[in-house]
């Protein structure tokens, strides 16, 4: 707003233009309306003389000569009051007044800009550290962020019953955290563990995202833990990089520049090493599984699902860390293989609880099995999503949550629970035991008994054909899901008239008795209301779930895929 640079050659003839103008201009009785006035009277001379130069020391002059002239002004109202004490206010005013000026000119261009909300790769970085008992933050990125609050309890959610774990298999969980506008946002922790050690340190990296997508943010959290200890300018530097991408694509890679980051290596493989291992330049040797009338993947599939697409690239001119999001969206949401070390008959009572929205609560004394665990539970659900409270670590402060009346799941790292708390409407797993510790009794009748074969079989399956490759591996078990849920939707769009779902009609022409009798309740849940608004509102997000009924919705399918599973059956012996 304050234009105070001129040309050089008129800079003395406008101090002095001013200087006179202070002299000439009528004292006003209230001293602000003075200052006011001869501000007034400067500015309009400087915009109408003057152009515009950048000068720092036509500033200084300027200061100067304000405070010469008022100094001169106020110590002549000052000798009409005849009062020294009052003179030494006044000084102490007019140096006030031309220090806020001073600050004003500075600050205000800061003010001006407009404020840019782009999109970047995460909310926020943090690490964090417990001390005595005390978790607190020791640094965050940016730095002017403001976190969530008890954040620090979320990454430190162990208590006396359930004391610090230490072991490597603790080093990676994540966090949900919703506000008070049902919006959610995903944190993704990361523990020390220095070099050679098989314990990690009380301080974790964390990164706070509105992206749900696991796999992917632990590899930036490997790559930040990997170089703890650099110092604070070259960490705020990667950081910062990580920061400023956005949030990929499927299939596309962010770029970081790592050539004067220390260490030189990280958690990621160099690019000769990836290229080596997986025979990039060659032929993708693969075991592909097929039958009599079809195959279950083709090369290209292989290829392009067991790659890790992650590398660093080295050149004369720089290094680059190259982190890729996989292409199928699934493999970054989690890693089933986990969950599925429990029984059975265990993973088919979870899966009919969380279907007619009961209570879930997994407990385990691991931190890190019992948030991949709990995570994985979302995944079960594809096409249909949880909308209720979902908690992967409840601190014990927050053990009250497994009484109320709505439904959860949860993740608690102590059997202590079911002894304080009333538990109802909703089952309860020890993972560390593969056992149920509580239940309602009428799990196993959720389902019918030709949707409980459909999974079994995709779960046995599954288990035959990738188990020595971890996300084929993942991806077959949630097919598993996945084709129950197409086993009664298959033809859900004939239903929707004008719009509307014609839901008794959809009902009285299911496939048997017991899917009927399974499609009256699940009909009635809030996942599937919110699955009608996404078929109407925003079919999109759909397409993959559509893709999945063309590939396996047909009675050729089922054929093939018991045929794949008895030729399983007898290769195997």
């Amino acid at each position: 707003m304050f234009n105070v640079f001129g040309n050089p050659s008129a800079e003395n003839s406008s101090l002095s233009s001013f200087t006179s103008d202070l002299d000439s201009t009528p004292s006003p009785m209230d001293e602000t309306s003075k200052i006011r006035s001869l501000i007034d009277n400067y500015e309009n001379k400087s915009f109408i003389d003057h152009p515009t130069v950048d000068s720092g020391q036509r500033v200084e002059q300027l200061k100067n000569s304000i405070r010469k002239t008022l100094e001169r002004s106020f110590s002549c109202d000052s000798a009409m009051r005849d009062s020294d004490s009052e003179t030494n206010d006044n000084e102490l005013k007019v140096s006030d007044i031309v220090k806020k000026f001073e600050t004003y000119r500075q600050t205000m261009p800061k003010y001006c800009k407009p404020k840019v909300h782009k999109d970047t790769l995460f909310f926020c970085c943090l690490i964090i550290e417990k001390v005595k008992d005390v978790a607190q933050i020791k640094f965050k990125y940016p730095a002017n962020v403001d976190v969530p609050e008890n954040l620090e309890s979320l990454c430190f959610p162990e208590s006396d019953i359930s004391p610090l774990e230490a072991m490597s298999t603790a080093q990676s969980y994540s966090l949900l955290i919703t506000n008070d506008k049902g919006e959610r946002m995903f944190g993704y922790c990361r523990r020390v563990l220095p070099e050679g050690s098989s314990h990690c340190l009380p301080l974790a990296y964390c990164i706070l995202s509105k992206y749900r997508a696991p796999r992917f943010y632990k590899k930036i959290l490997a790559e930040l833990e990997s170089r703890h200890g650099m110092k604070n300018k070259i960490r705020d530097d990667l950081i910062k990089q990580f920061y400023n991408q956005k949030f990929p694509k499927p299939g596309d890679s962010i770029k970081i520049n790592l050539t004067n980051i220390e260490p030189k290596t990280g958690k990621t493989d160099d690019l000769e090493f990836f290229e080596d291992f997986f025979g990039l330049n060659g032929a993708l040797q693969t075991r592909i599984m097929s039958g009599d009338d079809g195959t279950l993947l083709n090369e290209t599939d292989m290829r392009k699902r067991c790659t890790m697409p992650s590398y660093i690239r080295r050149s004369k001119e720089k290094t680059e860390l190259i982190l890729t999001l996989h292409p199928d969206t699934r493999y970054e949401d989690c890693d089933l293989k986990k969950l599925h070390q429990l029984p059975a008959d265990v993973l088919l009572k979870i899966f009919s609880s969380l279907l007619l929205e009961r209570k879930v609560i997994l407990i385990s004394s691991s931190i890190g099995k019992l948030s991949s665990c709990v995570d994985s539970l979302q995944s079960l659900l594809y096409p249909f999503t949880w909308h209720h409270t979902f908690i992967p670590i409840l601190p014990q402060q927050l053990w009250d949550i497994v009484e109320s009346p709505t439904p959860v799941i949860c993740g608690v790292l102590s059997n202590q629970v079911v002894e304080d708390h009333q538990i109802e409407n909703g089952i309860v797993v020890s993972l560390d035991a593969g056992t149920v510790i509580k239940e309602e009794g009428d799990e196993n009748k959720i389902l019918s008994g030709s949707m409980q074969k459909v999974w079994r079989r995709s779960i046995a399956l599954a288990n035959k054909a990738a188990s020595s490759v971890d996300y084929v591996h993942s991806v077959y078990l949630s097919d598993a899901y996945l084709q129950v849920f197409i086993m009664c939707f298959k033809d859900y769009k004939r239903y929707f008239v004008n719009g509307t779902f014609q839901k008794e009609d959809f009902i009285k022409n299911a496939k048997t008795k017991g899917i009927r009798r399974f499609l009256n309740m699940f009909t009635e849940t809030y996942m599937f209301l919110a699955f009608l608004d996404t078929v109407v509102q925003n079919p999109e997000n759909l397409i993959d779930f559509d893709k999945k009924i063309e590939m396996y919705g047909s009675e050729e399918s089922s054929v093939i895929l018991d045929k794949l599973l008895e030729w399983g059956g007898k290769s195997k012996a």
